[in-house]
């Protein structure tokens, strides 16, 4: 009996094309399912990307709201994204950063002071009023230093008598009308002066920037009080 070769050829061939057109729609749908799946991983990680880079809102605070002359107001930031820059009126300070800063001034008015942060800014306003002789006075009410560089304080008013003291230095002598101090850290520091059971509060920027003789970070902040 005569074998058909022809028909077995045709036979083979149409087998042979329904495999490749099987293989080619799975191998499609794999393609497919792996686009997607990847498409899928790159907007979750856009997504998460943006969550991450997003920022609070920005506010501005300050303590107290009015002031006399020559005191310092304190002023507090919070959200942005954590870095801040201070500016305002009549005021000259180079790397002005940290959440805390303290002005005063020695007019009586309404000064605003700003920040900003992330592109955000916020501002604060408070008064200045006018300040009594009798009252105790602790000058100059702010002051900007650098690391390592010496801030020298004066009390005047109240009986007479001062007692110095800082939650951030190391005192040897508290008593005295004028004080030194010199800080191994950068940011809002605060320095109170009391006389007769009142108080009044000085506030230095410690700015980052050389200085010579450099601090010796081992060393604690230290403050020494004298008598003019």
């Amino acid at each position: 009996m005569a074998v058909d070769h022809t028909t077995k050829v045709v036979s083979l061939q149409n087998q042979s094309k329904q495999k490749y057109m099987k293989n080619k729609q799975i191998y499609g749908t794999y393609m497919f399912v792996s686009l997607a799946t990847a498409f899928a991983v790159i907007a979750m990680s856009f997504g998460a990307l943006s969550f991450a880079q997003t920022t609070t809102p920005l506010t501005c605070s300050v303590s107290p709201t009015s002031v006399r002359t020559n005191q310092a107001a304190i002023f507090t930031a919070s959200g942005g994204n954590g870095t801040y820059i201070w500016s305002g009126t009549n005021l000259d300070v180079s790397n002005a950063s940290g959440n805390s800063f303290a002005v005063s001034y020695p007019n009586v008015g309404v000064y605003a002071i700003t920040v900003q942060s992330a592109g955000l800014s916020a501002t604060c306003n408070f008064s200045v009023v006018a300040s009594t002789s009798s009252v105790l006075v602790c000058s100059p009410g702010t002051q900007n230093v650098t690391l390592g560089q010496t801030a020298n304080f004066t009390a005047t008013g109240g009986s007479g008598a001062y007692t110095w003291s800082a939650p951030d230095l190391d005192i040897a002598n508290a008593n005295g009308s004028g004080f030194s101090a010199s800080y191994a850290s950068t940011g809002l520091k605060t320095l109170t002066v009391t006389s007769n059971g009142v108080s009044d509060t000085c506030a230095v920027n410690v700015l980052a920037g050389t200085f010579t003789p450099p601090v010796t970070p081992s060393l604690p902040a230290t403050g020494v009080s004298f008598s003019h």
